[in-house]
């Protein structure tokens, strides 16, 4: 039986078609959902130097990664309520699929849902695949959403 369903979300459509099955599929069986977007700490690291030393805009990057993070699990708590489903929204800081898998263990989650574009070979070695290192890394079931 399914009771508490994670669901990462990083504001793609993709993410966002995740969140509306899981939605769907909490609402049939009377669970609750948590909603988690990460920050990714590399994330910054690509502006955070510069030719001329640390970039002054690092700070501001970094609080608009988490304003954006924010409002991807508060759209997705949003939907929630209106169908009658039980969230939560949480925002952390991290490498994404370790900080997925470290939050789906805190929350007692039986379920994890997430999207996935489904690369393969050299796309997927070079973008690496957080939906990989999920399914790989974890004893929790995963439901896949494709594009």
């Amino acid at each position: 039986m399914i009771s508490r369903i994670l669901v990462p979300t990083d504001g793609s459509e993709l993410a966002e078609k995740a969140g509306a099955y899981a939605i769907s599929l909490a609402r049939d069986n009377k669970a609750s959902i948590v909603f988690l977007s990460v920050v990714d700490e590399l994330a910054p690291a690509y502006a955070f130097e510069t030719e001329t030393g640390v970039n002054p805009n690092f700070p501001q990057l970094t609080e608009q990664l988490n304003r954006a993070a924010h409002a991807f699990v508060t759209r997705l708590e949003t939907q929630a309520a209106q169908a009658g489903v039980a969230s939560v929204a949480l925002v952390t800081e991290g490498h994404p699929w370790e900080e997925i898998l470290a939050e789906a263990e805190r929350q007692d989650c039986d379920l994890i849902v997430l999207g996935s574009h489904g690369r393969r070979g050299l796309a997927a070695a070079l973008l690496g695949s957080v939906t990989t290192n999920v399914i790989h890394k974890t004893r929790i079931p995963v439901t896949i959403v494709p594009e």
